[in-house]
């Protein structure tokens, strides 16, 4: 291979985002006949990007996960992870999803370790991978409890570490806070920010909350009723850390409230 060559092939390797949606569709068969759901619709999401996507119940951002995550196929369009193409579930992609289905009768620590075992690639190093995970977020002391002696907030925390625990490139998350009272979930959305910076994975995060989704992105999507395409990007220049004060100045005020005109009919 000639210089020129493999030059060109490390850059078009570095240049290949994280996450790319090519021109998706996704459309499904009713009683009342084809119904489209999604698109068309190109996203593409960068190596370590938080990208945020709200929109109108039934707009799809939840089947958007399920098209990244692998387990649909879009109608028309291609999906592709660091270039290559997203055929069916991978294990270089996280899930945290709305409720945090701990096992019950496993305790924190074993909970963080089933994806391993379902995948069988555990091995014993990784009972050192899990309680790093567990001081990331907070529940080293709580490592040998089971689900129910921890609070909601204390489980979606542990949600988190399973997610990571296999070490992806993407990390999907579909509403992971929706079921958490107010208090605890600008509380997570804080510590999720955390994790984020500490892990610095690419993640694409699922919410209703415009508040949420400003305060953690650096890019919200707003997809438009369904079938949900997308109708405003929003560049987060907010500057990180933030915290809870940041909700309070006149800039995050301006951008909820442009997000929150989309929606004003």
């Amino acid at each position: 291979m000639s210089p020129d060559v493999a030059t060109d092939k490390a850059a078009s390797s570095a240049s290949a985002p994280g996450l790319s949606f090519e021109d998706i569709t996704l459309t499904y068969r009713t009683r009342r006949g084809l119904h489209q759901a999604l698109g068309p619709l190109t996203l593409r999401c960068d190596d370590g990007e938080f990208v945020a996507v709200i929109g109108p119940s039934g707009c799809g951002k939840s089947t958007l996960l399920k098209l990244a995550s692998g387990l649909l196929t879009p109608t028309t369009g291609h999906i592709r992870l660091h270039g290559k193409p997203v055929s069916g579930p991978r294990r270089d992609v996280g899930m945290v999803f709305q409720q945090p289905t701990l096992l019950p009768w496993k305790t924190v620590h074993e909970n963080v370790l089933m994806p391993l075992k379902v995948m069988r690639s555990y091995r014993s190093s990784d009972n050192e991978k899990a309680d790093r995970l567990l001081a990331m977020v907070g529940l080293s002391k709580f490592a040998q409890n089971y689900p129910y002696e921890l609070s909601g907030g204390m489980q979606q925390r542990v949600g988190i570490a399973r997610g990571l625990i296999h070490d992806p490139q993407l990390l999907l998350m579909d509403e992971p806070f929706a079921a958490l009272d107010a208090l605890t979930r600008e509380q997570m959305t804080i510590e999720l920010q955390s994790i984020w910076q500490a892990s610095r994975k690419s993640v694409l995060f699922i919410t209703h909350s415009i508040p949420e989704a400003v305060i953690l992105a650096d890019r919200v999507i707003v997809l438009s009723a369904g079938p949900g395409r997308i109708i405003h990007e929003e560049r987060i220049r907010i500057p990180r850390p933030r915290d809870l004060s940041s909700m309070a100045t006149p800039e995050f005020a301006s951008i909820c409230d442009r997000l929150r005109r989309l929606f004003v009919h």
